[in-house]
């Protein structure tokens, strides 16, 4: 238990150190320093999922290989989008009156490139595996994964430290939905792990990404593997797809479900959507919702990565 409880806070402390960090520094740069860095985030991101794909290419040699990690990826992601949205759906609302700007295929053209993006880096850094750039002691410092997560995770704070909340936004009713949406991601991983055969604590692992793709992939590679890690990054990666297509279909009469079916990206990503589809008046949802999730995302996975045996 104690070099469990090690394992733990030795992962925890570095992530939370630079989380904190970005957020104090946050709170004393000035404005024009804080949006110019902050404008770093997506690059930042894209170099993460670079390596990831780089990490994976082993994963992803064979067609039959990629289409297993991909049926793999599909049953997560589809079991815990369905379970967040069936146990949040007591707590939806009756919709309000429109605000006169409809959601439109248009509007959902965006995120849906980011995944694409995304997917698309994936592949081209799995592509690279095969030149071996990475093997290199150059390649060792520019392609290490925990470099350019713990440079995300100080970027995040930086940008968590411009979010004005106010008291009316830490409501019970709002809180109740990240709640919940741990909850059921839980349960999620329990009935995964009971069908599938899936170890416990890596099924609660993969379950509990929150829809951060390049966290869950980073630190499920770094814990279970390389397949592993392709298996968490595309989970997530489907999930936020599957968020924007509830939202869109279903939002505007189960708009706390869909918020929850997004997680921790109904506060950056998917947020224009939740405003245009479901109504302005849960937009702080949205945004605590995703904070609370984008917070609790990696420790929620390395506590649970610390008890896997693979």
């Amino acid at each position: 238990m104690t070099a469990v409880l090690h394992n733990i806070l030795s992962s925890v402390v570095p992530i939370l150190l630079f989380l904190v960090g970005g957020y104090a520094f946050g709170k004393v740069l000035p404005k024009g320093i804080i949006n110019k860095t902050v404008g770093s985030i997506t690059p930042v991101v894209w170099v993460i999922l670079f390596v990831i794909g780089l990490e994976s290419g082993e994963a992803f040699s064979s067609l039959a290989a990629g289409l297993s990690i991909l049926k793999h990826a599909s049953v997560y992601a589809f079991t815990i989008s369905l379970v967040v949205f069936a146990i949040i759906l007591p707590f939806n609302r009756k919709p309000g009156v429109e605000d006169g700007e409809p959601s439109s295929w248009t509007a959902l053209w965006y995120p849906i490139k980011e995944c694409l993006i995304a997917f698309s880096l994936v592949l081209l850094g799995a592509f690279f595996y095969r030149l071996h750039w990475h093997e290199t002691n150059l390649g060792d410092v520019l392609f290490n994964i925990s470099y350019w997560l713990y440079i995300l995770l100080f970027l995040i704070g930086l940008d968590l430290a411009q979010v004005a909340i106010s008291r009316s936004w830490l409501a019970p009713r709002v809180l109740l939905i990240p709640l919940l949406v741990m909850v059921g991601s839980m349960i999620a991983g329990v009935l995964i792990s009971f069908t599938t055969g899936e170890e416990l604590a890596v099924a609660l692992a993969l379950s509990t990404g929150f829809g951060w793709f390049s966290l869950s992939g980073a630190l499920a590679g770094q814990y279970l593997g390389d397949a592993y890690g392709s298996v968490a990054l595309l989970n997530d990666l489907m999930r936020e797809l599957i968020g924007l297509t509830v939202v869109f279909l279903l939002g505007r009469n189960y708009a706390n479900s869909s918020i929850g079916v997004c997680g921790a990206t109904a506060m950056d990503t998917t947020l224009p959507f939740v405003r245009k589809a479901c109504n302005y008046a849960y937009v702080p949802t949205a945004i605590i919702s995703g904070l609370i999730l984008t917070v609790a995302a990696p420790f929620f996975m390395l506590f649970f990565l610390s008890f896997a045996s693979i």
